[in-house]
């Protein structure tokens, strides 16, 4: 019976997470839908073509629906975006939107920042329409269950305003938790504990269970930056076309096999200087389009696949490692033997390179999504 008692501590045990207590967490919820010709309808009715800024009054009728209703249930930052770029939400205490050609980066702090602003031009046409919501206050992921049930009746009273059908707008409700791997290493000694528990099963136990269909992935993003140090002892020859190839031969090897001494068979290594993004896709394709690179994952897959994109003439400022959790990575509910797992297999592969855990971050961001229609 102690044998049996043991081996369940070592189990629970293992399911544990312990991450700095420094560490930073975010919660942001899209809802989206294609700008068709129906939307325009139903909004401003005709559309004058001709004129210098034809969807101008849409995107002002829309916006003003949206944040009366917003403002009705008592959210403090939401924005507006029809831009026809990907919306990506980073922590930072100063309060920015950063726009490049294909993205545009919101960095704000859940503690202090609230916002109702639109980001669209009158001119074009965007692909689709997004609302933003950013989580704020302390204890984000405790609330994060609320945080969703008041932002979906929200987008359901917008829905209705309108006079969509159900189902015509997507919620993406987005979690992450943000922190250095080697934190004690550089003296911060605290921790907090995470399981990283599945997020409707989440949801439920906080009292707001999700209904009707939805999907859910996690995935850890590494961040290792490109130090000085990672190239010494390296052979470069800058007269060759592709000077960096063996560096990133010699990287990819220890990658994967830092990703099989810890048992992580989904994983990806990006060193070509696009952002990489996450999306649910049976297929699996990875998509390269401008600035981004799109990771198509399917959770349900049990065959492991390591991919790895870089190009030997390019030094990037960052090499980036994901990891992708399928349905058996998930162990009573939670993915803390996933993250573990991650943890593990990034100081494997920084020990290989001999990083400098006393001065280099090394930062990972555990990322849990789900989706649902509306």
């Amino acid at each position: 019976m102690r044998r049996a008692t043991s081996i369940i501590r070592k189990h629970r045990a293992a399911e544990k997470v312990y991450v700095s207590s420094n560490s930073r967490d975010n919660q942001y919820i899209l809802a989206e839908m294609p700008l068709t010709d129906k939307l325009l309808e139903l909004v401003v009715g005709d559309v004058d073509l001709t004129s210098k800024s034809p969807y101008q009054k849409f995107y002002q009728k829309l916006s003003k629906i949206a944040f009366e209703v917003i403002e009705k249930h008592g959210i403090e930052h939401a924005n507006f975006v029809a831009n026809s770029r990907l919306v990506r939400v980073r922590y930072n205490d100063e309060q920015q939107v950063i726009h490049t050609a294909q993205q545009s980066f919101f960095f704000y702090s859940p503690k202090h920042n609230s916002t109702f602003k639109g980001y669209f031009d009158g001119s074009k046409r965007s692909n689709k329409v997004k609302f933003l919501f950013l989580a704020t206050g302390d204890e984000l992921r405790v609330h994060s269950a609320e945080f969703h049930k008041k932002i979906y009746a929200a987008v359901q009273e917008i829905s209705e305003r309108i006079g969509l059908e159900p189902g015509d707008l997507k919620l993406k409700d987005h979690q992450h938790l943000t922190f250095d791997i080697y934190a004690k290493e550089k003296g911060n000694k605290g921790t907090i504990t995470h399981t990283f528990r599945e997020i409707s099963d989440r949801y439920t136990r906080q009292g707001h269970p999700i209904e009707g269909d939805h999907t859910t992935i996690t995935y850890a993003v590494v961040n290792i930056p490109m130090a000085r140090r990672l190239l010494k002892g390296v052979d470069i020859d800058y007269d060759n076309s592709l000077p960096f190839e063996g560096f990133y031969q010699n990287f990819e090897k220890v990658f994967k096999d830092a990703a099989i001494k810890h048992d992580v068979k989904h994983a990806a290594m990006i060193a070509n200087g696009l952002s990489p993004i996450v999306r649910y896709d049976e297929t699996e394709k990875a998509i390269l389009n401008g600035e981004l690179i799109s990771l198509g994952f399917n959770p349900h897959k049990e065959e492991g696949s390591i991919v790895c994109q870089w190009e030997g003439d390019k030094l990037v400022d960052n090499i980036r490692l994901v990891f992708f959790a399928v349905n058996a990575d998930e162990t009573n509910n939670t993915y803390g033997k996933f993250a573990n797992q991650v943890i593990d297999a990034t100081k494997s592969l920084t020990e290989q390179l001999n990083w400098k855990k006393s001065k280099d971050e090394v930062v990972m961001r555990l990322h849990q999504h789900i989706v649902r229609k509306v």
